[in-house]
This record gives C-alpha cells, sequence and structure tokens, in this order.
C-alpha cells in the first residue's frame, strides 16, 4: 500500500512540476543542505575574530568570568563562547568558572564538584578558578528560584577577587529554561545593567525548543541579524576595536569542537546516551549567539 501511494505522489509531482523545477530542486536542496556548513566554516575559521562579529570587550578581555548554575553547564550551553574567548590570544587570558550549586539535587554533588575540575581543565579555564558553590541558600533545585541578592553579592566578590574584565551567563531564558539557570541570569544581570563597577556582561541567547536541535541548520536563522555585519567583515577589517557592536556571534572550529566534546566527558555521572546525541545536534555546542547588558542611565 505504502508504495502504491508513494509512486502516486511523485507521479503527480512530476505530472504537476515543470520539468525545470524538477530539475532545479536537488541543486536547491544540496545548496540549502550546505549552506549552514560553509557559513559555520567562515564563522570559525575565517571571519570569527572580526570586532563585529566578536567585540574587543571580548577579544581583548584578560580575566574573563562564566557564571552558570550547575556542573556541566559550561561546557554544554557556553563551550563556542568560552573557548572562542579563550583560545585567542591565550597566553595573556585567565578564564575564571564560578558554578553557584554542585548539581546535589540527586546527592552526587562531591562527584560532580570533582568531575568540574576535569572539564575547566579541558576549556582552558584556570584550575585554581574553577569554582562550585556549595551554600545553603542555593542549592540544586528544578522548583526554588534562587535570591537574586545572593547570587549578586557572589559575583561581585568573585570580580573583585580576579579582576574580572568580562562575564558571560544565561540570558533570562537560562538556554533550557531550568529555573535555577533563570535566577542566575536575572541576578548577573541586573548586577551588570546596575553596579558601575560591572565588567562588560554578555548573555547566551535563549531559542525556542526546535532550533535548538537543528545542528548547524539554526545558524543561518540567528546569523540574519548579523548579515551586514558579516559583509562587511569580508570587505575589511572592522578598525576601531573600541566601537561597542552590542552583541557577538562565535562558532566553534573542529579543535575547539573536540575540545567541548572532552569537556563533557570528564562528567562521567552525567554521560548518558541523550547526550550522545546532544554534543552532535544541539546549536549550543557549535556556536552561541551573545547579547549584551546595557548599562541603566541615571536620570
Amino acid at each position: 500500500m505504502w508504495l502504491v501511494f508513494r509512486r502516486r505522489v511523485l507521479s503527480w509531482v512530476a505530472s504537476t512540476l515543470p520539468r525545470r523545477v524538477l530539475r532545479f530542486l536537488p541543486r536547491l536542496i544540496l545548496s540549502i543542505s550546505l549552506a549552514p556548513l560553509i557559513l559555520q566554516i567562515l564563522l570559525a575559521y575565517v571571519i570569527g575574530s572580526d570586532f563585529r562579529l566578536l567585540p574587543a570587550e571580548l577579544q581583548h578581555a584578560k580575566n574573563l568570568l562564566i557564571v552558570t548554575a550547575h556542573p556541566d553547564d559550561e561546557c554544554l550551553f557556553f563551550a563556542p563562547s568560552v573557548l572562542g574567548v579563550l583560545d585567542r590570544n591565550s597566553g595573556d587570558k585567565v578564564g575564571g568558572l564560578v558554578v553557584m550549586s554542585t548539581g546535589n539535587n540527586d546527592g552526587i554533588g562531591e562527584a560532580r564538584k570533582a568531575e568540574l575540575r576535569g572539564s575547566c581543565k579541558a576549556l582552558g579555564i584556570d584550575e585554581t578558578r574553577c569554582v562550585a558553590l556549595d551554600r545553603p541558600e542555593i542549592q540544586d533545585n528544578p522548583k526554588v528560584w534562587w535570591d537574586q541578592a545572593v547570587i549578586e553579592s557572589i559575583v561581585r566578590e568573585y570580580v573583585e577577587k580576579w579582576h574580572v574584565d568580562a562575564i558571560i551567563t544565561f540570558d533570562q531564558g537560562g538556554v533550557s529554561g531550568h529555573i535555577n539557570h533563570r535566577a542566575v541570569s536575572a541576578a548577573v544581570s541586573n548586577y551588570a545593567a546596575t553596579d558601575a563597577h560591572a565588567p562588560a556582561t554578555y548573555l547566551v541567547s535563549t531559542t525556542a525548543l526546535i532550533r535548538k536541535y537543528t545542528f548547524l541548520l539554526d545558524l543561518p536563522l540567528t546569523s540574519l541579524p548579523f548579515s551586514w555585519r558579516i559583509l562587511q567583515a569580508f570587505s575589511s577589517r572592522a578598525k576601531d576595536p573600541g566601537s561597542n557592536y552590542g552583541d557577538a556571534l562565535v562558532a566553534n572550529t573542529w579543535s575547539r569542537y573536540l575540545k567541548a566534546r572532552q569537556a563533557f566527558a570528564k562528567h562521567e555521572t552525567q554521560y548518558s546516551w541523550d547526550r550522545h546525541l546532544y554534543l552532535i545536534l544541539s546549536r549550543y555546542v557549535w556556536f552561541n549567539d551573545l547579547r549584551r547588558v546595557h548599562r541603566q542611565t541615571t536620570k
């Protein structure tokens, strides 16, 4: 029955569509398939260092701070950003990671805390700045909104301690929608917007669920707001690194992608069959787009 139905559909298509369209269709499908891959290669290897795509605030950051909620967030959601910043002029950069909890919701917090150190090493994050906190008021819990004032005070403490000049964290959607992720975003965003001494802060963008697991297919859509800048990057190098472009687009090279996989492999307690698929299909291991937090103006 299925073969009969298939033959009828193909016959209808062949009789309905002009022959020119039928000849053109395979080329169109091939072009659509190749476009994301070509764009990934261009962003990763050719124009990724242009200040219009990766702002100078990130490229020139000497002490980068990544703020997350649980161990493994750093490689599941932030790897392109972390590696994209730390791999550039790596000799004079120091990466730091503050994880607000040990991920102890299942009672394995100590094991996850130990795994985090291996992940930090794989990502090039300074092992002395790889911190998973275990404070009673901010424990891993998918039903509890963490105290934003506590998170803000922690972030401020590490910014001062490590002389941080750039921060990367979640946006308001928390990438996965996890309530702890969103609480971290709300706290860090408020700190960055209201504290005059806060460093430049960038938020990794959350997308709709259907876009999260499309491998590279979401890259052309993600790149649309950057289209003019991408074209400019081909024609000339950005001359003014001090210009604030407000957002960023960073793509993993193949070697950086492998580093991201190596980092997650250190999280042995979290490595299940679905994570194997995630590390192939998720856009967040291949590229990140980030939005800058703007300082609130005082009237």
